[in-house]
Parts: structure tokens; C-alpha cells; sequence
């Protein structure tokens, strides 16, 4: 029988990080992100893995500020925009380098919102980076075709790296920053983490799977298949994962 991966966290949370995405992970993924909302059992479990482990942190594609006011929980330590951002005593921080392409992608989010208007989507402006949603578009195939075909060519001409998401465009400066980078500048301030975990649901968390040593992907209709591939443990939705998390406790 193959070892329980979670044991060494449960025997050592005084040496262990759990790391966590937010949207499709903590949160169930809903029409418009607006509207997402983290159950207040789920919460319950994250305050208690707080009490417990050296380190909790959310790793969040949301801007830092949403992802800490979706998951309020005192002791957590957020990364946003993919870790262009990190949330230190309540202040963002930005990545360095970031700051010089502020300005392209605010003329990048002009250029291609006609765009994605015509393919019934809307354009996010995050600051550090853009999110094209499409998932309200009566035809989310074509949609997505529309934006590759003529969007996604216009953020490569302003120097913009595109990535496809669930339902979702992003587009952000071409440095070398991702989820999983955010995760381990959050564990530079705890050396003596010996053993990580992270959930996500998403293409961009294969990045946060490179840097820990268990990968929790939470399975959804929409989840790619990679991330499955690339997983040690498969939970089923946003429960799945509050209940693997509450066994963490046990």
C-alpha cells in the first residue's frame, strides 16, 4: 500500500505550509466573480489550520486585497495576481519589475475590450495583470476562439504573456513570477518548513504543484486534465477539499 501523502502534515504541522488557491478551491466557482463567497465551514477549518500548522497562505489569481477579503481569517498569508502581488501588514507589494508595465496594461485593456464586448465577455483590470472572463458569452467555444484569434495578439504586441484560465484570458508582464514563485517567497520567512502542500483547480496551479511536495487537485467538470495528471490527491469540488483539509486536523 502506497504511503498516506498528508501523514507527515499531520505529524509535523509545526514543520509544514498549507498553501491554497482560492476561486474554484476554497470558493465554488460561480457566473461572475463578484459573487464568490468562501462557506463559512470552509473558513472555520482555515482558522483552525492556522492555530496548527507554520504557515497558511492563500495563493490567489484574485488581486492580494479580494483574496484576503474573501477569505478574512487572521494568520493567513495571501499572494495575488498570480504572486505579482504579496499582502504584507495589510499593504501590496508589488514584484519587482511590475511597476513599468502598469502603464501597457491599462492601453492593452483599451485595445482589446471591443473585442471581448463582441464576444460577450468583459475585461477585468487587476492592476498587475487582466483577466478576460468569458463565461457569460452565449457561446463560450466561440468566444474563446474570437479572443485568440484577435485579442490574444494584440497583448503579444504590447509585450504581454497570455495564458488561458477556466472560462478565462489572462495577460500579464513577461516576468518570471507565478504561483509557484509566491509560494516560495512565502516560505522564506518560515526555514523551518520541512514539508508543503498546495490545492488548486487550475491550469496557472500547475506552477504552485512545481514548487511543494504534495498536489491537491480539486476536480470540477472544467478542471484540465493535466493538473489531475500532475496531482497526488484528486478531491471532488470545493467540499472535497474542506474535508481534506479538516482531516489535516484529526
Amino acid at each position: 500500500m502506497s504511503p498516506d501523502p498528508l501523514t507527515r502534515l499531520r505529524t509535523a504541522p509545526e514543520l509544514s505550509a498549507i498553501l491554497l488557491d482560492v476561486d474554484g478551491t476554497l470558493a465554488p466557482i460561480v457566473a461572475h466573480p463578484d459573487d464568490s463567497a468562501v462557506p463559512a465551514e470552509t473558513l472555520a477549518v482555515v482558522e483552525r489550520l492556522v492555530e496548527r500548522f507554520a504557515l497558511v497562505g492563500c495563493v490567489s489569481g484574485r488581486r492580494a486585497v479580494e483574496a484576503a477579503r474573501l477569505v478574512p481569517v487572521a494568520g493567513v498569508h495571501v499572494a495575488g495576481n498570480h504572486g505579482l502581488e504579496l499582502l504584507v501588514d495589510g499593504r501590496v507589494v508589488l514584484a519587482g519589475g511590475v511597476e513599468e508595465w502598469l502603464g501597457d496594461l491599462r492601453t492593452a485593456a483599451t485595445a482589446i475590450a471591443p473585442i471581448v464586448a463582441e464576444a460577450g465577455g468583459w475585461v477585468e483590470d487587476k492592476g498587475a495583470s487582466l483577466t478576460v472572463h468569458f463565461r457569460g458569452a452565449a457561446d463560450p467555444v466561440a468566444a474563446r476562439g474570437l479572443l485568440e484569434l484577435r485579442a490574444v495578439p494584440l497583448l503579444a504586441a504590447a509585450g504581454l504573456v497570455s495564458r488561458w484560465g477556466r472560462m478565462s484570458l489572462e495577460a500579464r508582464p513577461p516576468l518570471p513570477v507565478d504561483k509557484g514563485s509566491a509560494i516560495e517567497e512565502l516560505l522564506l520567512d518560515r526555514p523551518q518548513v520541512r514539508r508543503s502542500l498546495y490545492a488548486g483547480d487550475d491550469r496557472t496551479d500547475l506552477d504552485g504543484f512545481a514548487v511543494v511536495d504534495v498536489k491537491v487537485a480539486v476536480h470540477s467538470n472544467e478542471t484540465p486534465p493535466e493538473l489531475l495528471a500532475a496531482a497526488d490527491i484528486v478531491v471532488e469540488g470545493t467540499a472535497g477539499l474542506t474535508d481534506l483539509l479538516a482531516s489535516l486536523l484529526d
